[in-house]
């Protein structure tokens, strides 16, 4: 009879993350692993795989706002320069809230260019905040609040390029307020 799963796996994943965002990938152990979730390897490796799997996981989980994101129900309830405003505000400080980095940057750089899979999950999710600000900047141009003259596609990918520079100067100066003053001054740049 095979053993019954006594523990939410919800929950260890988001201990788990917590330990792979604040040391990376490379420097959490199964140690630290264990100490974080209170189970044991065993049951670790039973119900995720292995080290490697379980922080897919976590990395798939950390994006999981960036694919539940629904631009039709907030465009109902702001103008889309308001709306792109606080979207590109909220990436920027949800992704370095509880530590002092941003996960898909720091994986990234620590294990995209060696492990296709981690390569494809950022990938995905990059493409994906690509199309919401694509979206966004379209709508914004509809309305006529963003100057048409800027190719959409090329505004997404100039605002993304932007978040890890803006996260950076979040995590050194801790101060939405610089944050959301750079943010205005960028949008002010593209709505004339």
């Amino acid at each position: 009879m095979p053993r019954v799963i006594e523990f939410n796996e919800q929950k260890i994943i988001s201990k788990a993350l917590q330990v792979f965002w604040k040391k990376g990938y490379h420097a959490t152990s199964m140690k630290d692993l264990v100490e974080a979730t209170g189970l044991n390897p065993g049951s670790i490796y039973n119900t995720f795989g292995n080290k490697h799997d379980l922080f897919l996981a976590c990395l798939k989980d950390y994006l999981n706002p960036i694919y539940t994101y629904d631009l039709k129900q907030k465009e109902a309830q702001k103008n889309p320069l308001e709306l792109l405003r606080e979207f590109y505000m909220e990436v920027v400080t949800n992704s370095v809230v509880n530590q002092d980095s941003c996960l898909s940057v720091k994986s990234c750089f620590e294990l995209a260019t060696t492990d296709d899979k981690t390569h494809q999950v950022l990938k995905n999710s990059m493409d994906k905040l690509f199309d919401i600000f694509e979206q966004m900047v379209i709508n914004a141009q509809k309305a006529r609040v963003v100057a048409n003259k800027q190719d959409s596609f090329l505004l997404a990918q100039l605002i993304v390029a932007t978040l890890p520079g803006l996260g950076q100067n979040f995590i050194l100066y801790k101060d939405k307020n610089r944050i959301a003053k750079i943010i205005d001054n960028f949008l002010d740049m593209i709505t004339k």
